[in-house]
Formats: C-alpha cells, structure tokens, sequence
C-alpha cells in the first residue's frame, strides 16, 4: 500500500482540484501516524503477536480503499485514508512483520530480515506498474477498490501462515527451548529493555539518522511519480519505472542482508545512503529522461541496503523488546514523515520545480551516513541464552 501510493497522487490531485501541498497532505499524514503511533503498534505485537495484528488490519483496510474510492471531497477523503487505510496498514504489517521475524532469528537474523523487506519490495515491484495501468484506462477511483479487495483477500490467506516464535512449532519448540549444549552453553544474547536502550549512546545514533533518512524517503517517496513526471516522463511509464525499481532492489536487499552476516552494517548502509544521493543530486543538475534509469539503479541499492539498519537494532539490543525500540524510533520519525513530503509538495507549487527538495533530501542522506559511520555495538546488557 505504500509503494503503490505514489501512483494515485496526480489522479487524486487533478480529480479532487488540490494543490500539490494539500495532495501531500494525505500522504504525510497517513506517513506521520505510522510514526505517532509506532510505540503503540511496537507494544501490541510484543504482547498480542502478530497474526491477530494482521488479520483485523488486512479487513479494514481492505474497507478503508473500498470505501474511499466512492469519496470526492478533500477533507472526508483525507479522514477515511489515515483512519481506514493507514492505521491498520501500519499497524498490521511493516514494523508487525519484522518484529515478527526477529522474533524467530539470532544469528541469521540480517538474512531473514532482508528476506522479510524483500518480500515488501516486491509488492512494489509486483503491483505499482499494474496500478499505473489500471489508473490510465478504468481511472483511480475503480483502481482504488479493486485493490482493496486484493488487499484483504490476500492479508487473510497470508495470515495463516504467520507463527510469532519457534515456540509456537511444537517440533522446533523442544530444540529451541533445549538447545545442544555443547554447541549453545557459551552463546550470548544482548537483550535490552526499552530503558537500558535509553541509556546507550548508538541508541539516539541510530534515531537520528533513521529520522533523518526516513524522512527523505518519504518524501521522495510520495513524490516520485511526479517528480518523474516534471523530468519529462509520461505517468504510466513512470509507474513502470517505480515498479523497476523495486525489481531491482529485491536481489540488493537479498545480498545485503547475507553480506550483512559477515561484515558490520555500516559500510554498507552507509554506501546505500550515499548512492541514494548521488541519484537525487542526478535529478536535480539534469534535465533529462534518461536520468531515471541511473536513478532507479542507485534508488535501488539504497532500498536494499537499508534492512541492515533494522538488523543492526535486532543485534544491538536483542529480541524480548524489539517492537518496543524500534517503535520508539520510528515515533521520532513523526516530524519528518509529515514535514518532508508537504515540503516537497509546497516547494513544486511554488517554484514549478523540485530541486530545492531533492537538495534538502540529499543533505539529509549525508548527515544520515555520518552518523551511522560512529555507530558501534553496546556492551551491556547481556543475558545467556536458555
């Protein structure tokens, strides 16, 4: 639901008669909840799990595109998309997902959390280009409730599948509660609660160069179909490129995660961050069609190697808290997830130009790859394994 948003910004803008501002604003908002209420979301699937999480919010949401596919006017829209469509989008999947995975991974943890946020990838690369399609010959508006019937067909026959822990496997159950222990007795687990994750410097690290990367992927998220559109490209091959894109950055996110088994994160998130700003900088000093092709390349590779930042939290400070933590910094995310994609909308109306956004996108990036550079790994707590 995510990636594929960006399809319906100029459809919904032209058909609802919004500036491009007030467009973002259905967006941003629905960005600036996940992140309000992500200390919430992060408790409720460490206390309920995920499976319950999933299947009440593939039904809602599955309601909310139905429903706001029949609203013409800005201001109820704008209320059925963050309440119907957002909440439970962010709530049952996303940090649900891969709260879930953690749950079940030690030392494989970066690969099973690549493979998690490649299947999110896919979905981009599986659903955005056909959205596009659908958008340019039956219009928005019947696009929109098809998918919610796809949303919730595919949410509820997915979600009997889900299994929060190997506990919950009665075969895996007596291997992982007893593990070999000449194999397991010097194996340690760094488990932190929220507060003694307060208490360490990589903690407000990570934070705030996730903030500060989230929120230039926001925005540019939101807006990158139309920023495709100002470099010269028709929608639905731009839709076709956004879908490229998220083909590509599946075998990134694959590779990253297995490399990120054998060497630290940073040098790789940190070569994610600077690609992705190589590609912004592209946009803004060329005026062509042909430099999204390189920028999807580079979007790409920034796209896949940002699962090493969410195994990195897995491996800093362990399982039990979790959803917790990385709720906590997603809740810090709440600024940027709003400011950015309304910025970027507000800087096009008024200067018929994204250069200003794509350079404050950048310098985020920068400051984000900076702080990751001096990231390192807390000493305690440390818990032995059962």
């Amino acid at each position: 639901m995510n990636h594929g948003a960006a399809v319906f910004f100029n459809p919904i803008k032209r058909d609802l008669s919004l500036s491009s501002a007030n467009t973002s604003l259905i967006f941003t908002l629905s960005r600036a909840q996940g992140s309000i209420g992500a200390v919430l979301y992060g408790w409720m699937v460490d206390k309920l799990g995920a499976k319950p999480l999933v299947v009440v919010s593939s039904v809602v949401a599955a309601l909310g595109l139905i429903i706001a596919s029949k609203i013409g006017v800005f201001v109820p829209f704008l209320l059925v998309y963050i309440v119907l469509i957002a909440i439970p989008a962010n709530l049952g999947f996303g940090q649900t997902l891969i709260t879930a995975a953690n749950g079940w991974f030690v030392k494989r943890k970066s690969t099973a959390l690549a493979i998690v946020l490649s299947g999110f990838t896919a979905g981009g690369a599986i659903f955005v280009y056909p959205l596009g399609l659908g958008v340019e010959n039956i219009g928005w508006r019947p696009t929109m409730l098809y998918s919610g019937v796809v949303v919730g067909i595919l949410g509820l026959m997915f979600s009997t599948l889900i299994r929060n822990s190997p506990v919950e496997i009665p075969l895996i159950e007596r291997d992982f509660k007893n593990p070999d222990q000449n194999t397991q007795s010097n194996d340690l687990i760094t488990d932190f609660s929220l507060r003694q994750a307060f208490k360490t410097k990589v903690f407000w690290f990570i934070l705030f160069a996730s903030t500060l990367r989230i929120s230039a992927e926001s925005g540019m998220s939101v807006h990158i179909i139309p920023i495709m559109v100002w470099k010269g490209s028709e929608e639905s091959f731009a839709a076709g490129l956004v879908s490229l894109l998220y083909v590509f950055a599946v075998p990134f996110r694959l590779c990253l995660g297995l490399a990120g088994q054998h060497i630290r994160f940073q040098p790789l998130i940190i070569s994610g961050l600077l690609s992705v700003a190589v590609g912004f900088l592209l946009l803004m000093l060329t005026d062509s069609v042909a430099t999204l092709f390189p920028f999807i390349i580079l979007f790409a590779f920034y796209e896949g190697s940002v699962v090493l930042q969410w195994s990195a939290i897995g491996d800093y400070f362990g399982r039990s808290h979790y959803g917790a933590i990385t709720g906590f910094m997603r809740f810090f995310d709440t600024i940027g997830t709003f400011l950015a994609p309304w910025f970027a909308g507000w800087v096009y109306d008024q200067t018929a130009s994204y250069s200003i956004a794509l350079m404050t996108f950048t310098v985020c990036m920068l400051l984000s790859a900076c702080l990751f550079a001096i990231c390192r790994k807390p000493l305690i707590p440390l818990v032995k394994r059962l």
